[in-house]
């Protein structure tokens, strides 16, 4: 798709005007949508910006552009949040420090790139403690692929904590409920085994029960055996499991069979 695109920018590849169009919009239909807010105060430094993401081949980037971090708060607000902003540290009125600070108060998942002119090193060790995912001079910025470098990096980034975060819910979860399996296997185990203690005592002396209580007794003693086998696969209790058929709809499945030389505890 790279070569393709390039090729047709190039104008190497000979296609009537019409075709062109639908190509690109192909192209661009498969493309992942990612928005962008841009806050920068010099109209040309931003039209610069726009420029290098419109160029894209990774992403289709939708772009807004404001001129203040109180334009920028207004469209957070109104907008809800964006995959990426880039921010101008140095603003008039409120400064790009205060807009990320204000972000990061309601707002942990956007992507913040902060640039500036400046190298001060204090200045970068200040919006790195306020929540900036990166950090970018506008003399880096002379080479295009930089800025976008940045963004895949940030969106990367992101992608990997939310994982992260899906993976540590779920333990806790698996955690939760096999503290609760625990507490019900000792909570039922005693008094199953007193319930089989006795009826094995009753069933040694047979021929001293009624046939008809004898079959009563056989249908309590199945009934027992089948629920301390439920108790004992309980404790092999690890994984969630998905059911296909469902969707992928989670559920919790007891074993087919207690795992063998394991401590269940």
């Amino acid at each position: 798709m790279r070569n393709l695109q390039n090729r047709l920018r190039e104008g190497n590849v000979k296609v009537s005007p019409p075709v062109w169009i639908r190509i690109f919009q192909s192209l661009e239909s498969r493309m992942v949508t990612r928005n962008i807010l841009i806050v920068e105060d010099e109209p040309a430094v931003a039209q610069s910006f726009n420029h290098i993401l419109k160029r894209s081949l990774e992403y289709n980037y939708q772009v807004k552009i404001v001129d203040s971090a109180e334009d920028a708060l207004e469209s957070v607000k109104k907008a809800g949040a964006f995959d990426v902003i880039l921010l101008d540290f140095y603003l008039p009125g409120i400064t790009g420090g205060d807009f990320l600070r204000a972000l990061r108060s309601r707002d942990l998942d956007t992507v913040v790139i902060v640039i500036s002119a400046s190298q001060d090193y204090r200045i970068v060790h200040d919006v790195f403690k306020l929540g900036a995912d990166d950090y970018l001079t506008k003399e880096e910025l002379s080479n295009p692929y930089v800025m976008e470098k940045a963004i895949l990096a940030g969106l990367e980034k992101r992608e990997y904590q939310k994982e992260s975060s899906r993976i540590e819910i779920t333990r806790q979860r698996i955690d939760a409920i096999t503290t609760m399996i625990r507490t019900v296997h000792h909570e039922l185990n005693n008094p199953m085994a007193i319930i089989d203690l006795t009826l094995n005592k009753v069933n040694s002396s047979p021929e001293r029960i009624d046939p008809q209580l004898r079959s009563h007794l056989k249908e309590i003693q199945d009934n027992v055996n089948r629920m301390s086998d439920i108790l004992r696969r309980l404790m092999n209790f690890r994984d969630e499991m998905y059911n296909e058929e469902l969707r992928g709809l989670k559920l919790f499945a007891i074993p087919e069979k207690p795992s063998l030389g394991k401590d269940p505890a």
